[in-house]
């Protein structure tokens, strides 16, 4: 299912700014279970690899969204 959502440029920072911090979160949790050192706060996971999945998850997102911002505003 794909849905079209209509935000202005701030609305879209907001967005990408919420999902950075939840890659960021997850990258961390990643790093925590590869090193057993917690730089900050750790997401709630199964596993190393559940992390990571949604840590590239997350990125994956923001890849998409920057994208489709990026045509918007060049073409």
């Amino acid at each position: 299912m794909q849905i079209a959502v209509t935000l202005n440029e701030m609305e879209w920072g907001q967005v990408l700014d919420g999902l950075r911090c939840r890659a960021e979160l997850y990258e961390g949790t990643t790093r925590f279970y590869e090193s057993g050192y917690a730089e900050s706060l750790i997401a709630e996971v199964r596993d190393e690899a559940e992390a990571k999945a949604l840590a590239t998850l997350y990125r994956e997102i923001i890849a998409k969204i920057e994208k489709g911002l990026a045509s918007k505003t060049s073409a």
